[in-house]
């Protein structure tokens, strides 16, 4: 591979990476709007087309009001109402499409032109499955909202969040990789305690994406909006109701909330350590400085975390939070690739 061959699908994955986070940022207004349910069809090609005119729009409505959301929580909605929440919903799946192209066009000019290395090659074929699972998530996720009870399974909702942010950090690893690395391997003898700080983050930062979107699939950021108590209590009454216990940790949305800020509290201190850790390693001003933009990244998120909950989870505030998620794992491959890349243990 080539330098310009390199820089080519290089710059492919960065803009595969640029594209899913702004369909996460998509994706976390759809779900603030309520607009996911809006669309209560799928199809691949002609879904790309919105209604183009008054009738449409019409028809589109009534095949809306067939479906619980509207008849249990919106009845009585107007048209210009529903015009609103059906355009984050198209959207969302407009972008979903265009990612699709941006993938397979340059994907199937790369190989007919053989940019791609035997590595490179089977990297783009792990994207497209990770994609087209993806894409098949999100229907699926879609259709647990559509029957008896108009919300989508907050499972279902955590996997396809999961699956976007791993799509993202491949993006991003793979495109990392193709910078080279002409400096000398460093060497460390504080490696190893650096990489397991590193993996230690990285696993509890994964667990609180995930008790993050069970309250936001939960709806658990409406209640209990006091900081640093829930409601002047540090441990919530009545949320131990559901049996067995341990489905309390999943199921019921006040439980759902004291996880996630139990998570978010346990992932700061965590990261504090983390970077005090790197600022007296015997490791370069880079990776030191890596560390401390992650930490301050990470408080940032811990206060966005904190604004969402008292601001009964505003907009804009709600949407920059989830943003803030995929910046934190952005500044963690970042330092991570580092790592892998340019160190050695002694």
């Amino acid at each position: 591979m080539n330098l310009f061959e390199r820089k080519a699908i290089r710059s492919w994955f960065w803009s595969g990476a640029v594209l899913i986070f702004t369909m996460v940022v998509v994706g976390g207004i759809t779900r603030l709007t309520d607009s996911g349910l809006s669309m209560s069809d799928w199809s691949l090609i002609m879904g790309a087309i919105p209604p183009m005119n008054e009738v449409e729009w019409l028809a589109a409505f009534e095949r809306y009001k067939e479906f619980p959301q509207y008849q249990q929580l919106n009845a009585g909605m107007s048209l210009a109402e529903f015009k609103t929440i059906f355009f984050w919903e198209y959207l969302h799946r407009l972008l979903g499409r265009l990612i699709g192209l941006v993938f397979l066009i340059p994907f199937a000019f790369f190989w007919i032109r053989g940019y791609f290395n035997s590595k490179t090659l089977r990297r783009a074929w792990i994207l497209f499955g990770l994609g087209a699972l993806q894409g098949a998530m999100g229907w699926i996720m879609v259709k647990s909202g559509l029957v008896d009870v108009p919300y989508v399974s907050h499972y279902r909702l955590t996997i396809h969040l999961l699956l976007a942010m791993l799509l993202f950090g491949f993006c991003i690893w793979y495109a990392l990789d193709l910078y080279g690395n002409d400096e000398p391997t460093k060497k460390s003898s504080d490696l190893s305690s650096l990489r397991r700080w590193s993996i230690g983050l990285l696993v509890l930062f994964i667990a609180q994406v995930i008790w993050g979107a069970f309250t936001a699939g939960l709806d658990a950021g409406y209640i209990y909006n006091t900081f640093p108590t829930m409601n002047g209590d540090w441990v919530p009454q009545g949320t131990w109701t559901l049996q067995p216990v341990l489905a309390n940790f999943v199921e019921h949305p006040g439980t759902v909330q004291w996880m996630h800020r139990i998570l978010g509290t346990l992932l700061g201190v965590a990261t504090i350590g983390f970077w005090w850790r790197n600022r007296n390693a015997d490791v370069g001003y880079l990776l030191k400085e890596k560390a401390r933009i992650l930490l301050g990244m990470m408080l940032t998120q811990y206060v966005l975390g904190i604004l969402t909950v008292i601001t009964h989870v505003q907009l804009l505030i709600g949407v920059v939070h989830q943003a803030g998620a995929l910046a934190v794992l952005f500044l963690w491959i970042w330092y991570y690739h580092d790592i892998k890349t340019n160190w050695e243990i002694v």
